[in-house]
């Protein structure tokens, strides 16, 4: 118990000593794979419009059995600038939106949600996000993620969301170009 005691505080005041040169960068355009409801590309891009608000949207064609059907979600986040006294770099925020499916099989529902994210190091981000769906049978969400940075502008992107009820839980994996 020591031990472990004793590595989470060298780990935290790591953190705590690489952290302030990190900076957390909402525009970007990506791309990647997505395994979630069905399977197949994605693209998603993020805009940073005013201090506070970023528009965010994601597009993907996929395929379940011989089902197409196109994902897509549009949402606003508002970063509130609420710090956390353990990790004062993050950005903390709220998102809402409207998140669907249209094809072979159409709905359309709003989400909802809290998240943050935390630089590591200039090179490393974590993302931690919990959200509520009311797109077919209603979900909640908790997703968790982190972003590779091996240029200022390049970034490596993977997430996991794990999904109530019978909704499929979410993996991601791509690139993104943050500018």
């Amino acid at each position: 118990m020591k031990k472990q005691l004793i590595c989470i505080m060298l780990f935290s005041s790591a953190a705590a000593t690489v952290q302030a040169n990190s900076d957390i960068r909402w525009d970007y355009l990506g791309l990647g794979y997505t395994d979630a409801a069905g399977d197949g590309p994605y693209i998603e891009g993020s805009l940073r419009v005013a201090p506070s608000w970023v528009l965010q949207g994601e597009f993907s064609p996929q395929t379940v059995a011989s089902q197409d059907f196109n994902a897509f979600r549009f949402g606003v986040t508002y970063l509130s600038g609420f710090k956390l006294d353990f990790t004062p770099n993050s950005q903390t925020y709220l998102q809402a939106g409207i998140d669907g499916v249209s094809g072979d099989r159409d709905d359309t529902g709003a989400f909802f949600g809290i998240g943050a994210r935390h630089p590591l190091t200039p090179q490393v981000e974590l993302l931690t996000e919990a959200s509520y769906h009311t797109l077919g049978d209603n979900y909640g969400s908790a997703t968790a993620g982190i972003a590779y940075y091996f240029s200022p502008d390049w970034a490596i992107r993977s997430t996991l969301s794990l999904n109530s009820g019978d909704t499929k839980n979410v993996f991601r994996f791509g690139m993104t170009y943050q500018f």
